[in-house]
Parts: structure tokens; C-alpha cells; sequence
């Protein structure tokens, strides 16, 4: 995660954006009450495999350990600016805590849960390419000793991610605007350590009410949980931004809007950054945050 030339460009965007918001004396919108989830999203991935999926470990909010927390219900809202009577741009800003998330998942074939499910397991082509060419001895005859062993880690991470955003919407009775769609770039500032750890299973224990599967809240616990490497690193980096609004009411004095998100992902390669100490290979950490609004109002200065 370090400075690259486009890096240095997508900055000197923001640097050009962000003050037309100061010169109109917009830096802040209003006080918005919200509705919402937060997501911080963790994966991580086999650089090496080009064919297939790739992610072996993933942060999987179905299990009670790794749900999405709510956001906090007041925040200051960002303004957006009009440039037609069907285009708009604005500035994103996402916020996350140092936060620590123990046993993620498994990244499985088939992720959907069901009564009959008991473990979270690597697919089989990434079972065996981690064996090959990750593995080392020690992990190896680990793996022998457990058939149903599988790969987990405990994420310890905190991140910034600041963008601007272009987009549409489709306008009807004045004041109402939907399927509003934005896309734009940013950078992103991660500090992000974790502990690869292999597991006799990745046992899972599916959420019952009067029988019936829920959809969320099932039990999810690495059995047998044994370290065998951890790395950590600290940047900047490239972000792709994306929003996302179903519906909205804009008026001199307030904002409603329902179904609305906004979105960060890292396009950095974060490879070699987080260097792993006791295997020759390093895996790719892919991160994301996302908040999402089910309903907010803002009351605009």
C-alpha cells in the first residue's frame, strides 16, 4: 500500500472537486437521522490461481460473530450538487474503527445454509492448491491429521475511505428523484494485522425458529484453532466509490431517502504489503466498507 502515480492523480481530483463544495458554502449538508448497517468486508484470495474462484476466506455477516453492526442513528450528511436536471456529484466519507472480527469464514462452494449444515470448508481446487503451494510441513501434516481441516483468520483492522462521485438519477414531480447511480474514485487509509490460523473444522451451527432456518445469526467457530503465520501493514491507497439511492425527496429544508448506499473498495494490490512471515507466498487482502441506509432524513442548514 504505497503512493503510486495514480494514486497521486485520483488526489489531485479530489483537490479540485472537494473545494467547489467550500466556495458554495457546502461542506456540510445538514444533520441526517438514519436507519442502517455498516459493513466492513475482508477477503482474502490465492494471488497465484487464475483460473475459478480465488477467495478462500471471506467475512461472512449470515454468521451471529460477523453480522453487520447498525450505524450510529445521527450523522453530519454530506452535500450533493445539481449539474442537470438529471445529473448530480458529491463526496463520500467512510469511517470504520479499529475493529477486531475473530474466526472469518471459509469461503465454501455452496455459502447457503441450511438445517443439515455442519462446516465451512475451502472448495476443493483451493484445498489443493493451498496444500501444493502454500502449505509448509508443519501445516501439511496438520492437514493430514484433520480430513476436514480448513483455513480461518482473526482480522484486527481500521479504515478511512474518501471519494467523489458522479452520477444520474431519474427525475419525477419536482422534488423526487429515482435510481440514483454514482461512480467515482478516492483513496482509502487502512491499518490492517491478522492471524492465519487452520482449523480441525470450521464448525457451523444454523440458526432455528420453530424449525425453519433463519436467514441470519447462525453459529460459526473455528475447532481446534492453531496460528500458523500472521502479518500486518499500514497506507494509502486507490478506492473505487460507488452510491447507490432507490428513492429520494429533496426540498430546501430536508432530504428523505430510502434504500440508499455508499460504498468503498480498495484497487490496490496489497500483496506484498502484508508479508507473511513463515510461508514464502503471500495472499491478497481485498477490503471494503459500506454503509447502507434502509430510511434517513436530513434537516439541511
Amino acid at each position: 500500500m504505497t503512493i503510486k502515480p495514480r494514486l497521486l492523480l485520483i488526489l489531485l481530483l479530489l483537490m479540485t472537486a472537494l473545494p467547489a463544495h467550500a466556495q458554495e458554502n457546502k461542506w456540510i449538508d445538514g444533520i441526517k437521522i438514519r436507519i442502517g448497517s455498516l459493513s466492513h468486508g475482508t477477503t482474502f484470495g490465492l494471488p497465484w490461481v487464475e483460473e475459478g474462484s480465488t477467495t478462500i476466506i471471506e467475512t461472512n455477516n449470515d454468521l451471529s460473530h460477523l453480522e453487520d453492526p447498525y450505524t450510529f442513528p445521527i450523522a453530519i450528511a454530506l452535500p450533493e450538487t445539481l449539474m442537470g436536471p438529471w445529473s448530480f456529484r458529491g463526496a463520500v466519507f467512510e469511517y470504520q474503527p479499529r475493529t477486531e472480527l475473530k474466526d472469518l469464514a471459509p469461503n465454501p462452494i455452496n455459502s447457503e445454509i441450511s438445517s443439515t449444515t455442519e462446516q465451512f470448508r475451502q472448495q476443493d481446487h483451493l484445498r489443493t492448491s493451498l496444500y501444493n503451494n502454500f502449505f509448509n510441513a508443519s501445516d501439511q501434516a496438520f492437514a493430514d491429521a484433520n480430513s476436514n481441516w480448513a483455513l480461518s483468520a482473526d482480522v484486527t483492522s481500521s479504515r478511512v475511505f474518501l471519494g467523489y462521485y458522479w452520477g444520474v438519477f431519474i427525475p419525477a414531480f419536482e422534488y423526487n428523484r429515482f435510481m440514483k447511480l454514482g461512480l467515482g474514485m478516492g483513496v482509502f487509509h487502512a491499518e490492517l494485522s491478522y492471524k492465519l490460523n487452520l482449523c480441525s473444522q470450521y464448525k457451523v451451527t444454523p440458526k432455528l425458529e420453530d424449525g425453519e432456518v433463519e436467514l441470519k445469526g447462525h453459529g460459526g467457530e473455528c475447532v481446534g484453532k492453531t496460528e500458523i503465520d500472521s502479518a500486518g501493514a499500514k497506507g494509502v491507497g486507490v478506492a473505487l466509490i460507488v452510491h447507490i439511492t432507490l428513492w429520494e425527496r429533496v426540498t430546501k429544508d430536508s432530504v428523505w431517502k430510502f434504500a440508499s448506499a455508499d460504498s468503498g473498495t480498495n484497487l490496490t494490490d496489497t500483496t506484498d504489503a502484508l508479508k507473511l512471515k513463515n510461508h514464502d507466498k503471500n495472499l491478497r487482502i481485498d477490503i471494503t466498507s459500506m454503509s447502507f441506509e434502509f430510511i434517513s432524513y436530513t434537516y439541511r442548514f
